[in-house]
């Protein structure tokens, strides 16, 4: 199962599951899947999508403002993930781990030591 853990930003110390998801929204707006209020996001900022097909996530700019980072590079098209990735949106951090990855649970202990910070879901 596919995790996002949220390492720096408003959001700090909370982790996100991927699983179930095809489409995953991001931004500050309360129609994303995953609400982040931080004021540099875009209402909808980007999309973690699940090709099923090729059992991956792509990381996809929605035309945000501020752009999408992957390890630091800008990106401009879809562009895949793999296990303990860097996205970088605005002030918020997250690392990208799926599920047999022994690094998952020691990131998000990792970021709890900065700080909690609030993240709200949709549930439907």
């Amino acid at each position: 199962m596919a995790m996002l853990y949220v390492t720096q930003g408003p959001a700090t110390g909370q982790k996100f599951s991927l699983e179930g998801h095809q489409l995953v929204m991001i931004g500050r707006d309360a129609s994303c899947t995953l609400q982040i209020i931080d004021p540099k996001l875009s209402r909808c900022h980007m999309q973690i999508k699940h090709a099923i097909d090729e059992k991956r996530h792509y990381a996809i700019d929605f035309e945000s403002k501020n752009g999408v980072f992957v390890n630091g590079a800008k990106i401009a098209a879809p562009t895949a993930l793999n296990d303990r990735d860097v996205i970088t949106i605005a002030d918020t951090t997250f690392v990208y781990t799926i599920e047999e990855s022994p690094f998952a649970e020691h990131v998000l202990e990792s970021a709890k030591r900065y700080g909690q910070g609030h993240v709200h879901t949709r549930t439907s």
